[in-house]
């Protein structure tokens, strides 16, 4: 129940952050209603859950500190409502759905709205759209189309994702290759053990920076961008 009423405050807060970077905080929030300020002056820590995952989390244990755009949304939401975070860090999506589930957080970052997901999360509006990318290590290559890839064509992609359940239900031919993180798709596309991969812009950004990807070349978009929300 109090992860229900905390989205409750708090969703009235996430669609001015559509499209928000950490470096430009919207200028103009939704007013919270006397009940809310209520409840929130009465639970004055949010327990927040996150799935540690570069760029969007990622934890320094030298330095001992939280950095990244979900860690940096949260704590704006944290200073506009003037409550404390305490921090839950997972390495993946099954554990910190598990957390959900026993009541240990009260919010959650960087989620992706699934079917399976809404029987468990209350979902927020979306506050960073993530495309997803065609990628090639053939400059020549030019614009693909999924639907014209024969199925010879290996395709790799992080699984299990939604991007890939889209890609399995949207282009049922394509000869997937699942990989548990984005790196190994991209590792796969360099040593031509498969002829294309299916990453997010975000990840992409950051991997691209290594010279063992330096070469890599965005050939398409498939069209299913990542809708980050609250849950």
């Amino acid at each position: 129940m109090m992860r229900f009423r905390c989205l409750w405050v708090i969703g009235c807060l996430w669609f001015p952050l559509m499209g928000w970077a950490a470096s430009a905080p919207p200028a103009h929030v939704t007013q919270l209603s006397a009940v809310q300020q209520q409840w929130l002056a009465q639970h004055g820590e949010l327990r927040v859950g996150l799935v540690l995952q570069v760029p969007y989390a990622q934890y320094d244990r030298r330095l001992q500190r939280l950095s990244g755009v979900n860690v940096e949304l949260m704590k704006w939401l944290a200073k506009l409502l003037k409550v404390e975070l305490s921090w839950r860090n997972f390495p993946d999506l099954a554990q910190l759905e598990a957390a959900a589930r026993e009541g240990e957080i009260d919010i959650a970052p960087g989620l992706s709205q699934t079917p399976g997901g809404l029987r468990l999360w209350q979902f927020s509006d979306p506050y960073m759209r993530v495309p997803q990318l065609v990628v090639s290590d053939q400059k020549s290559t030019g614009a693909v189309e999924l639907e014209k890839l024969d199925s010879q064509t290996r395709v790799a992609v992080r699984m299990p994702s939604a991007t890939a359940d889209y890609l399995r239900s949207n282009y049922p031919h394509l000869n997937l290759q699942g990989v548990p993180i984005e790196r190994q798709a991209l590792q796969l596309l360099s040593s031509q053990q498969a002829s294309y991969a299916v990453v997010d812009e975000a990840q992409l950004g950051r991997l691209s920076a290594e010279p063992e990807f330096a070469g890599l070349v965005v050939v398409g978009d498939i069209g299913f961008p990542q809708l980050l929300r609250g849950g």
